[in-house]
């Protein structure tokens, strides 16, 4: 093996996700850039000089997106200027109804995108093998890996790279409901040198589990729980041995943050936090927080989220851990000078509020800025 190859590894594009926390405006920003991450791999390819593009499954997020989806991944694809090979992974298996045999996509796939649909090994190009493993189905019953790799014999004269899809046994900590991937047999397989790379999909973090098996991640974040998401690898393998570089292509973040809210000068934090965050169109946050409030701070909080989900993609109180209690003062509420029907709504409201009520809190505190805005 005298020289070199370069290549780009990615994964789990699901072209098609929908993530409704984003709202419709944030929802159709992020499937576009999710599209634009794609193109951009492209420019990585040209500008690296990566001979080809290997995508290790979850290019679509189901069989049954929408043919305007498909066509768009298509345009996508074009914009790639080296084969792209594309593995099926557990959303978008080889099964009955399958897009991949969709008219769509027959239709309009780029003459330089395979599908690996078989396990047989085919040449990329001269001295260059890939072999593959797609998911035939959502459960598969073995390991999925093994398939890809099972019968081969070392070819001292050929690069062959793995695509596979799943989750290692060594990674999931027992709790995954389908087959996982055996790390020690692909170690061995990589050792005896059947394979000098394994290319990874389903874990959306860029994940190096050896020098030469990795996990891509999604080429786009897709959740706050992700560590290392948005990249593309770019992998170079030669006599020397192996090279593997994360190059990021992701536009959008999201972020968890946690608070604890007590005063006015919690609150600032708070909105000063959200002032250094860059690229607020392209951010979406997710918000716990614990402490208690006077209703006028409280209502302060809620109008200062409020604009901030306006700016954001999107920002969320995250519910499960959302424990930020009102602590109205009678001066708060009589400051209000409420009279009539809307007294006494206040009054009942208080009693729930003393008796446990959380959902009696939210309401005074809605009541208190309805009633503040109002004056």
């Amino acid at each position: 093996m005298d020289e070199s190859i370069t290549f780009l590894h990615s994964s789990d594009w699901q072209l098609g996700m929908m993530r409704r926390f984003l709202g419709p405006d944030g929802q159709a920003r992020w499937g576009q850039a999710r599209l634009d991450a794609v193109a951009r791999i492209g420019e990585v390819a040209e500008r690296t000089g990566a001979a080809f593009v290997v995508v290790t499954g979850d290019v679509f997020e189901h069989n049954q997106v929408e043919r305007q989806t498909i066509l768009r991944a298509c345009e996508a694809l074009k914009r790639i200027p080296v084969p792209v090979v594309l593995l099926p992974g557990n959303h978008d298996a080889l099964e009955p109804g399958s897009l991949w045999t969709s008219s769509q996509w027959q239709a309009h796939a780029p003459e330089h995108v395979t599908v690996l649909t078989e396990t047989t090994p085919f040449q990329i190009m001269p001295g260059v093998e890939i072999v593959g493993a797609p998911w035939r189905s959502r459960r598969p019953l073995s390991d999925p890996a093994a398939p890809g790799y099972a019968d081969l014999t070392a070819d001292p004269g050929m690069i062959r790279i793995l695509l596979a899809h799943g989750q290692l046994t060594s990674l999931s900590g027992g709790m995954s409901d389908v087959p996982t991937i055996d790390q020690t047999a692909l170690e061995a397989a990589v050792a005896d040198g059947r394979l000098q790379y394994v290319g990874l999909g389903d874990r959306h973090s860029t994940t190096k589990v050896t020098d030469r098996i990795w996990f891509s991640g999604t080429q786009e974040v897709t959740s706050p729980e992700e560590d290392a998401p948005g990249n593309v690898l770019k992998v170079t393998i030669g006599s020397n041995g192996i090279d593997v570089e994360p190059v990021r292509v992701g536009a959008w973040h999201m972020v968890d943050h946690r608070v604890e809210l007590f005063d006015e000068e919690s609150i600032q934090a708070l909105e000063d936090w959200f002032a250094e965050l860059p690229d607020k169109e392209r951010t979406y946050v997710r918000l716990a927080g614990d402490g208690s409030l006077a209703l006028p701070l409280l209502s302060r909080l809620d109008a200062m989220i409020d604009a901030q989900g306006e700016v954001f993609a999107s920002v969320e109180r995250w519910a499960k851990f959302w424990t930020v209690r009102p602590a109205p003062d009678a001066a708060d509420l009589e400051s209000l000078q409420l009279s009539g029907p809307a007294r006494a709504a206040m009054e009942e409201l208080r009693q729930a509020l003393a008796g446990g009520d959380e959902d009696a809190g939210a309401a005074l505190s809605l009541m208190h800025r309805l009633a503040r805005d109002a004056g």
